[in-house]
């Protein structure tokens, strides 16, 4: 098939997205297909509508690509697409819209507030700020609603730090979060929606940085972290884990793929964060569980482009 892959970007991520890009692109054109790769720029809408693709594997990551922006546009191309549709991923991006909708739902997310630039500027928001701060409770931390690879997220120890971290959040964002510090197991789960199947965990993977935390650093250079595959938990805690990460999910609307980060306090998992356009380079956390569960890069690859070209399926959200 003639097949295009969107990647690159303007986000932060767009180097992460180019890897991601890259990696798929040989895949496709292992399993015999005829692929046009795509930075985007202002003339892609053009592009594609003159490449008439059966399918676009959506590889961007961050605003632009996680957003609803690009789903929404390929809808309207007519263009079946990889991943979830534009509501999910409106409400995956969005971390203040995500776990609103996960507490709603019963599920556990730690405690968190939300300001708004434009609530600090001209409603003096942050006299609320050690308000917020004191009611989650030291450390916590401050991250940025709509940006992932940790960009722009900070630790907080003491009252001391807590401006800093916040002007370092409102760098990336205009909506940052103050969020309860979790203590436990860093554990992402890869899910994997294939072709009229339900979903299903391709396993549990545990993280272990070597030195520090799971910054941007940690993620994508080659040694600097390790990966329990599958984590080793008690069979009880890994099965809540699966089902949690699975009605995650289902709650925010998920299809075709997404991947539920976790961290495990005692016994129970705490939702950090849904991507609904992973990483897929070498050191991602999505292909390291599918390798585990005997599937290849290229079946992986396979099995996402089936799902966004299924026709008797309900529409995404």
């Amino acid at each position: 098939m003639r097949l295009a892959v969107l990647r690159g970007g303007h986000s932060m991520e767009r180097d992460v997205s180019l890897a991601t890009g890259r990696r798929v692109q040989h895949a496709l054109e292992r399993l015999g297909h005829e692929v046009h790769p795509m930075d985007v720029e202002e003339t892609t809408t053009e592009r594609l509508i003159e490449l008439e693709p059966a399918a676009v594997f959506v590889c961007l990551h961050g605003p632009g690509g996680e957003d609803g922006t690009v789903q929404a546009l390929l809808e309207t191309l007519g263009i079946p697409y990889t991943g979830s549709g534009p509501l999910s991923s409106i409400r995956c991006m969005d971390k203040d819209y995500a776990k609103r909708a996960l507490a709603a739902a019963g599920l556990p997310t730690p405690r968190f507030c939300t300001f708004v630039r434009r609530a600090m500027n001209e409603m003096g928001a942050a006299a609320a700020l050690n308000v917020a701060a004191d009611s989650l409770g030291y450390p916590l931390v401050v991250k940025p609603a709509r940006e992932g690879s940790s960009f722009g997220l900070s630790r907080v120890e003491r009252p001391e730090e807590l401006l800093d971290a916040v002007y370092e959040a409102f760098g990336y964002d205009a909506k940052i979060l103050l969020e309860r510090w979790v203590e436990g197991r860093e554990v992402s789960v890869p899910i994997l929606e294939p072709a009229g199947e339900a979903p299903r965990a391709l396993g549990l993977v545990e993280i272990r940085p070597r030195e520090g935390a799971y910054n941007f650093q940690a993620k994508y250079t080659p040694g600097m972290t390790d990966f329990a595959i599958p984590a080793e938990l008690p069979p009880g805690t890994a099965s809540r884990l699966e089902e949690t990460a699975l009605a995650v999910y289902r709650t925010l609307g998920c299809s075709g793929f997404a991947r539920v980060d976790t961290i495990v306090e005692g016994e129970t998992p705490q939702v950090l964060d849904v991507k609904t356009i992973p990483g897929f380079t070498e050191t991602s956390t999505f292909p390291l569980a599918a390798e585990a569960a005997g599937l290849s890069f290229e079946r992986l690859v396979e099995i996402i482009l089936d799902s966004a070209l299924r026709t008797e399926a309900a529409p995404k959200l």
